[in-house]
């Protein structure tokens, strides 16, 4: 047992380490640096995501601010998360499962990206997920018939909410396996259920409360993108599961799958087995079917793969006979050579740049991510666009999504408002004062694009003056990656007009 103990504690740190090489070579992503924000507008909930997020940036801010500080709280979480999931999968299935399961979580890149590198909501859901399933593991019946087991698992579920709306599927998941069998059924007239679901709706509040004085606004939004497609593409469903496999790594990916198909077993673990299928299996349905109606993000799946975990690591425990497995064995071994590696050398490219030279231009969509020191001295070199910056009472991106890079880039010291001009607002519509910026002048920037103008002929009359700054080419290994263009705007004569949130401000200009 001693010895299992010292082989997981090697594994979590050998992941960690691969994490902290990642996040120091990665330049920011897109919903990353969104998300920065959070930290700087600590509230109840956002209208993109539950609360969650929000602290994890919170506490990156509190670290530093830097974009190593923001992904501090992920890389110290997952490994949390992969210690308490490994925890579980040692009780349901042995410490051969629970050492198979945190090797897999360590090297599966769309897991150990977005649980435990990037400020993503991913990061405190799996958290989350891994401290219900330790409790799961724990109280087998799971259905709470005690005061101390329904705060328990009220609270794990509240969390679990606070992570992301697709943590609702877990949730009506777990519902499902409870009343699908009569003897949980008849555990229900019992009121230590209700009480249970009490603590969930009161440890949840953050994201009722909020949306309650929003008018229901981000159930509204995430519910409309089902409609998002006017028809249904059979060929995207199929596509969509292959790109995941792509992401997991295929040989990973296939052991995650192979871990779902029921197998004859004769152990004590046939009800865990079923209550993992019954949690992940109504997400991968979910998803794959709406990605024929709607794009689903890479990132939606990565709940279900988690909770996947331990059955894939019992799995993996359950081939008793290596030896006729050696094209297992060697893909095994293989994997964990080549990912780390791999990670690595892909993570260079994304930073600096190293295969440019050989790839088609626009191949690489890499280039529009801009690391905060490089981006810096980019924007040095125009001392025009520079010293109108340091200026700058409000700095405005034309999309919600850039704003976050140019933040990085000035650095935590900083007093800068930040905000975006473009109907798609997100968070920017509940940062903005009550009187819309109105009278303001500062900076507007964007990527520049050929025949497309930085601010759209529909918002000019809401900009003031608007003189152009020119536009600062930025370098990615040497050579030009996109250039952005800046304006100077204003003073507004009219509040921003804002589409959605408390004080939407949709008149018309004159």
């Amino acid at each position: 047992m001693r010895s299992a103990g010292f082989r997981l504690s090697l594994v979590l740190f050998a992941g960690l380490g691969l994490r902290l090489a990642l996040a120091a070579i990665l330049p920011p992503g897109y919903d990353e640096a969104y998300y920065s924000f959070y930290g700087r507008q600590l509230d109840l909930s956002y209208f993109d995501h539950p609360v969650a997020v929000g602290l994890w940036a919170w506490a990156g801010q509190r670290l530093g601010g830097s974009l190593f500080a923001l992904r501090l709280p992920s890389l110290l979480s997952y490994t949390v998360a992969l210690a308490l999931l490994a925890g579980a999968t040692q009780r349901w299935f042995g410490p051969r499962a629970a050492l198979a399961s945190a090797v897999l979580g360590s090297l599966c890149p769309v897991l150990l990206l977005c649980g435990g590198v990037l400020l993503l909501p991913d990061s405190p859901l799996l958290l989350a997920l891994a401290a219900l399933l330790w409790w799961l593991s724990r109280h087998p019946r799971v259905v709470p018939a005690t005061a101390g087991e329904a705060s328990g698992l009220g609270l794990l579920l509240g969390l679990v909410t606070l992570g992301k709306y697709h943590s609702f599927l877990v949730l009506l998941s777990l519902l499902g396996w409870c009343l699908g069998s009569p003897q949980r059924r008849a555990l229900y007239r019992s009121p230590w259920p209700a009480f249970g679901g009490l603590v969930w709706l009161v440890v949840a509040a953050p994201l009722w409360v909020w949306n309650m004085g929003q008018g229901w606004v981000s159930f509204l939004f995430q519910g409309g993108r089902i409609d998002a497609g006017a028809g249904y593409a059979l060929a995207s469903p199929p596509l969509f599961l292959l790109s995941q496999l792509v992401l997991l790594f295929p040989t990973l990916g296939v052991v995650l799958l192979l871990a779902l198909l029921p197998r004859s077993s004769r152990d004590d673990a046939v009800a865990q087995r079923q209550l993992l299928r019954w949690l992940v299996l109504p997400q991968l349905v979910v998803f794959v079917v709406l990605a024929g109606r709607m794009h689903v993000l890479a990132s939606w799946l990565v709940p279900a793969w988690w909770l996947l975990l331990p059955l894939a690591g019992d799995w993996l425990a359950g081939l008793q006979r290596p030896r006729r497995w050696p094209w297992m064995a060697a893909g095994g071994w293989g994997t964990a050579l080549i990912l780390p590696p791999l990670l690595l050398t892909l993570a260079f490219q994304v930073r600096w740049g190293i295969f440019d030279r050989w790839l088609p231009a626009g191949l690489d969509t890499s280039t529009q991510l801009m690391p905060p020191d490089s981006l810096r001295r980019d924007l040095e070199r125009n001392p025009a666009v520079w010293k109108a910056l340091q200026r700058a009472t409000v700095i405005a991106a034309n999309r919600y999504d850039l704003a976050g890079f140019l933040s990085l880039a000035l650095g935590p010291g900083h007093h800068t408002t930040f905000t975006t001009f473009n109907p798609d607002a997100r968070g920017f519509a509940w940062w903005q004062p009550a009187d819309g910026f109105k009278g303001a002048t500062g900076v507007i920037f964007g990527i520049e694009e050929p025949g497309k103008p930085l601010v759209p002929a529909s918002w000019v009359p809401w900009m003031g003056t608007l003189e152009s700054l020119g536009s600062v080419e930025i370098y990615r290994a040497g050579r030009p990656a996109l250039r952005l263009a800046f304006s100077r705007f204003g003073p507004l004569p009219y509040p921003l007009p804002r589409f959605y949130g408390p004080r939407a401000l949709t008149t018309r200009s004159p």
